[in-house]
C-alpha cells in the first residue's frame, strides 16, 4: 500500500512536469513586456528601480514591490546577458511549482492519510489556473511558493518550536514581504497567533529581527529617497482603482485601459502634473490617489459597501462580472468553485474557539478575503489561497468519511 501511494505521488508530480512544459510552450509569455519588462530594462540601463517616466526622467519606484525584477535582474546577469531570459525564468518557474507540490504533501500529512495527502497534491499541480501561471511573467508562482513555505514552517513551530524554523520562517515571510507589500499584515497576524499559542517572547523578538534583516537593504533604500520606511507606497492607486465611479470588481475594467486611473478621474492630472520633487513622484501621487479615493467612497459610501460584499463573493467563488479574457472557461471556473464550496464548508465543519491550526488557516483564509475586497479582485489573487483551501477541503473529506464510516 505504501508503495503504490508513493508511486501515485510520483506519477502526479511528473504529468504536473509535462503539464507545466506543455502550457509554457503553448500559453506562455513570448516577451517579458509590461510593468516586470519596463522595470527590468531601466534598471538595467540606468541602474534605477524604476516604473514610471515623469516630464522625460525615470523616477525612483516605491510602488511596484521589488523582488521579482530583482529575480529577473538577478537571472539574466547569471546568463551573462544571453537572450534566453523568458525560457530561464519560466523553468525556474516550473521547478518552484514541482516543489511547491512536494512541500503541499508534506503539510497535508500533518492533517490526513497519504491518500488524501495525495489528492489534495493532485488538485494544486493539476489546478488550471495553477499551471496557467507557470508560463507568465509574473511574481504569481513565487508568492505561491513562498506562502507554502511559510504555512509549512508555521506548522513546525506551532508544534516544535526550533530555532531553525523560526529563522526559515521569518526569513521566508521577508521575502514575501518584498513580494508582496501588504504580507507584513499576515506576519503580524501569524506571529500574534504564535505569541498566544505560548510561543516565547525571546524567539518572536527574534523573528523580527531577522524579518528585518530581510527587509531593512529596501527600507534604508526608501528612506533615502522618500524618507519614509516602508516597502511600497501603492494603498491610494489601489484603493482609487477599486473605488472610482466605473470600478467594477476587477477595479477598471480592461475596457476602460485597466492600468490608467486618469481614464476615469482626469480631474488628478493637474495635481498629478505640479508635483515636487520629482524623485517623490510615486510617493505623491499616491497620497493624491488616496485621498480622491476617500473622497469618492464617502460621497457614495452605500455604492461602495455594497460594492465590497460583492467583491468578497467574487472572491470566495467567482466574479460574474469580469472581463478577463477565458475568465468563464469551465477549466478555470468549475475547479475554483468547486474548491470554494468545499474550503466554506471546510472551515464551517472545523472552526471551534480554540487556538488551534484549523482555526489559524480559517482565520487567515478570511483575513485575506477582508483586507483584498478593499481594493479589486484580479482572477490570479485566489491562487495564494489556494494551498489553505487544500487544507481546508482535504479536511472536510476527512471528516465526512468518518461520518459516513460511523454511519455504515
Amino acid at each position: 500500500m505504501f508503495q503504490h501511494q508513493k508511486i501515485t505521488f510520483y506519477l502526479i508530480l511528473f504529468f504536473g512536469l509535462i503539464f507545466g512544459a506543455v502550457c509554457i510552450f503553448f500559453y506562455g509569455d513570448k516577451v517579458i513586456d509590461n510593468e516586470w519588462g519596463y522595470m527590468l530594462n531601466i534598471l538595467e540601463k540606468e541602474n534605477i528601480l524604476s516604473i514610471r517616466q515623469v516630464r522625460g526622467e525615470h523616477v525612483p519606484n516605491i510602488f511596484m514591490p521589488p523582488l521579482y525584477v530583482f529575480f529577473l535582474f538577478i537571472v539574466k546577469k547569471i546568463l551573462f546577458g544571453i537572450d534566453i531570459l523568458l525560457i530561464v525564468v519560466q523553468l525556474i518557474q516550473l521547478f518552484l511549482f514541482i516543489l511547491s507540490g512536494v512541500i503541499i504533501k508534506k503539510i497535508l500529512l500533518s492533517f490526513c492519510s497519504k491518500n488524501l495527502a495525495n489528492l489534495g497534491t493532485a488538485i494544486f499541480i493539476f489546478f488550471p489556473l495553477n499551471i496557467y501561471a507557470i508560463g507568465q511573467t509574473s511574481s504569481v508562482i513565487l508568492q505561491v511558493f513562498f506562502i507554502i513555505c511559510f504555512i509549512y514552517f508555521f506548522i513546525q513551530i506551532y508544534e516544535t518550536s526550533l530555532l531553525k524554523n523560526t529563522i526559515l520562517f521569518s526569513i521566508i515571510a521577508g521575502f514575501l514581504i518584498l513580494l508582496r507589500g501588504e504580507f507584513f499584515v499576515f506576519y503580524i497576524f501569524s506571529l500574534s497567533y504564535l505569541y498566544l499559542k505560548n510561543f516565547s517572547f525571546k524567539s518572536t523578538m527574534l523573528s523580527i529581527l531577522v524579518i528585518l534583516l530581510v527587509i531593512s537593504p529596501y527600507l534604508w533604500r526608501n528612506y533615502k529617497i522618500f524618507n519614509v520606511i516602508t516597502i511600497t507606497k501603492s494603498l491610494g492607486f489601489n484603493l482609487l482603482k477599486g473605488n472610482n465611479p466605473v470600478s467594477k470588481i476587477e477595479g477598471i475594467p480592461l475596457s476602460e485601459r485597466s492600468y490608467e486611473i486618469m481614464s476615469v478621474v482626469p480631474e488628478l492630472e493637474e495635481e498629478l502634473n505640479n508635483i515636487n520633487p520629482i524623485k517623490k513622484y510615486d510617493l505623491l501621487a499616491d497620497k493624491i490617489f488616496f485621498n480622491k479615493a476617500i473622497n469618492i467612497i464617502k460621497n457614495d459610501p452605500e455604492r461602495y459597501i455594497f460594492l465590497y460584499f460583492k467583491k468578497i463573493l467574487a472572491f470566495i467563488f467567482i466574479d460574474t462580472e469580469s472581463t478577463y479574457p477565458n475568465y468563464y472557461s469551465p477549466l478555470h471556473i468549475i475547479p475554483k468553485i468547486i474548491i470554494s464550496i468545499t474550503t466554506i464548508l471546510g472551515a464551517v465543519m472545523l472552526f471551534n474557539f480554540r487556538l488551534n491550526l484549523y482555526n489559524f488557516f480559517i482565520l487567515y483564509y478570511f483575513l485575506n478575503i477582508g483586507l483584498f475586497s478593499c481594493f479589486f479582485i484580479l482572477p490570479r489573487y485566489s491562487l495564494s489561497l489556494l494551498p489553505i483551501q487544500l487544507i481546508l477541503s482535504m479536511n472536510l473529506i476527512k471528516k465526512l468519511s468518518l461520518v459516513f464510516r460511523h454511519a455504515n
